[in-house]
């Protein structure tokens, strides 16, 4: 039995971090300043009181489902094989600027989708959109989708058109297709993909499973337990998930990176495996001035607030996508954790009338993003 809480603390500037990284087998969905929310054992909870921490239940965890993870809650969000027809769709509709190409196959020899976008080849101007690195995460998979939807349906005009004509935009919708397939048939907060561990429990944390400073952290959130939630696999790139990531990115050698997540509300920069920052101060500078401008962006569409932020002042990190796309790569590298802002307005379980919303918000700091890769010269960023 399970439960969703929330944990306090009288000295929370010490001792919430002290939670976070404590090697324990918590379940973090949400880091305030003054909380945390987590989904825990009764063990668990019982451990956490012993250690001086206040656990208020928020909900069973078979109630929150109850409440949230309803068949109409469903409506509206791809399976992997609805996403592979409407990337076919997309492709199919807009031939000479649009290829769908698999770029990988699941554990469950399911296929990874990538949609490339451009008139040419041979540019070394490219971006990359992805999505669903975690299986719960259902609105990481419609916003990059309804980018690439966007971007073809508004190919015919400029700042789009001479994207696409300079450049590449390549979008990956759903990296985790076996957990996403789990989460719809079997359980609603599946987070990992389906590996089977040497202990018999399931799933790596493919978010937790690149090579840049793979393995450094044994925290809640890095773990090296396999039923934790963050496990980070017995080796870097053991999952074929993320080797498709890892040699697409070795192959394409993209000028920014952006990756989709859901919750919390942030925008989020290297490093997540320290809190030590970016050493090269321009590189530091020119990603933490997009995060602000991105965050303005958002907020003047629906007064939604995105924090920006270091990844690690959410909470550490180590084997994460961003960290390895600008370390291994240089490469400009932002994870976007999506709407809600807390688990009190669905958390992992957004409801489906939110889908629009919250791509209509992320729409314009995903242009800012893009035109700031693939047209750094050009001065008069047209908004969508």
């Amino acid at each position: 039995m399970t439960v969703i809480a929330r944990v306090t603390s009288q000295d929370p500037q010490v001792m919430l971090v002290q939670l976070l990284t404590a090697p324990i087998g918590l379940d973090v969905w949400e880091v305030k300043p003054d909380h945390v929310v987590l989904q825990a054992t009764e063990a668990q909870i019982e451990r956490l009181e012993q250690m001086g921490y206040g656990v208020e239940q928020l909900h069973m965890t078979h109630t929150y489902l109850s409440t949230f993870a309803t068949a109409e809650a469903t409506a509206g969000y791809h399976s992997a094989g609805q996403l592979e027809q409407d990337l076919r769709d997309l492709a199919e509709q807009h031939p000479d600027i649009a290829e769908l190409r698999e770029i990988g196959r699941s554990l469950e020899n399911r296929p990874i989708w990538a949609l490339r976008l451009g008139d040419r080849r041979g540019t070394d101007r490219k971006v990359f959109l992805l999505g669903c690195h975690h299986a719960r995460e259902w609105i990481s998979v419609e916003v990059p989708y309804l980018l690439a939807k966007h971007l073809l349906d508004a190919a015919g005009a400029d700042p789009v058109q001479r994207w696409l004509q300079r450049g590449e935009i390549w979008v990956a919708p759903m990296i985790n297709p076996d957990g996403h397939e789990f989460s719809r048939t079997e359980n609603r907060l599946w987070r990992k993909n389906r590996r089977q561990n040497a202990n018999s429990s399931f799933g790596v944390d493919p978010n937790r499973n690149y090579g840049y400073m793979w393995g450094t952290l044994n925290v809640n959130t890095s773990s090296h337990v396999p039923q934790d939630e963050t496990y980070v696999g017995p080796r870097a790139f053991s999952e074929p998930e993320v080797r498709a990531v890892r040699n697409l990115v070795a192959v394409e050698l993209f000028s920014g990176v952006l990756t989709y997540h859901s919750y919390s509300q942030l925008i989020l920069y290297p490093w997540g495996y320290t809190s030590k920052p970016i050493v090269d101060p321009t590189d530091r500078s020119d990603m933490q001035q997009l995060a602000e401008k991105m965050k303005g962006l958002i907020h003047s569409v629906h007064s939604r607030t995105y924090t920006p932020e270091q990844a690690s002042t959410l909470y550490p990190t180590a084997g994460d996508t961003t960290d390895w796309t600008y370390g291994e790569y240089g490469i400009w590298s932002f994870t976007i954790e999506l709407r809600p802002s807390s688990q009190a307005e669905g958390g992992f379980i957004l409801p489906p009338s939110q889908i629009q919303p919250t791509f209509e918000e992320n729409l314009p700091a995903a242009f800012e993003f893009i035109g700031q890769t693939l047209d750094p010269d050009e001065t008069d960023r047209l908004q969508p």
